[in-house]
């Protein structure tokens, strides 16, 4: 799959998000759809996406870290993403697209993987590992919501790592992810 292929597919997702919000203007950065350098493998990016890739991986993951002490002044995210180690810069880019299609930024819905949790109405819990190390004791299957030890909505879903690694998109994969976004939209109806 090119790049443009993998955007016109998040987009399609997001549309269809929309639809099922009841939203009937959408808009789109048109900047997304600009591709212009071919990589080696014969997909394109364009050069902010270069600039991204070229970072280095530990910058990066910081800049996506959320450590927060907490305080009576603490913002409340509607819901905030939970994994157990810094994410890759495929699997950022796989997460900044899937925060966007539930219309959100990574200010809104930021993704954790150290220090404490930031207070939330619900948290995606992406992978096994983030589960046992933020809620241990709870065990559950993706899709599934639990409640934390302190009255916390959880939801287990798979992390972007496991399905990166697939590098085929054989029907199972497929399922795999339509599950993973099937789930990760009922965060928007438990926020409500």
């Amino acid at each position: 799959m090119n790049a443009l292929d993998y955007i016109l597919a998040g987009l399609e997702a997001h549309l269809k998000l929309e639809r099922e919000l009841g939203r009937r203007i959408v808009e789109i950065d048109r900047r997304l759809l600009d591709v212009q350098k071919p990589t080696s493998c014969g997909s394109s990016v364009s050069s902010d996406d270069i600039k991204v890739l070229q970072e280095p991986k530990q910058d990066v993951a910081k800049a996506d870290a959320v450590e927060k002490t907490p305080s009576s002044k603490e913002k409340i995210f509607d819901f905030v993403f939970v994994h157990d180690k810094n994410l890759t810069p495929e699997a950022l880019e796989m997460m900044d697209k899937i925060i966007a299609a539930l219309g959100r930024s990574k200010e809104t819905a930021p993704i954790v993987f150290e220090g404490a949790l930031p207070k939330a109405k619900a948290y995606a819990v992406l992978g096994a590992l983030a589960l046992k190390k933020y809620f241990p004791g709870l065990k559950g299957v993706p899709g599934q919501w639990l409640t934390g030890a302190k009255g916390e909505q959880v939801l287990v879903t798979y992390s972007p790592h496991y399905i990166l690694r697939f590098a085929v998109v054989t029907p199972a994969v497929k399922k795999i992810k339509e599950d993973m976004w099937k789930s990760l939209k009922t965060l928007l109806q438990r926020i409500r």
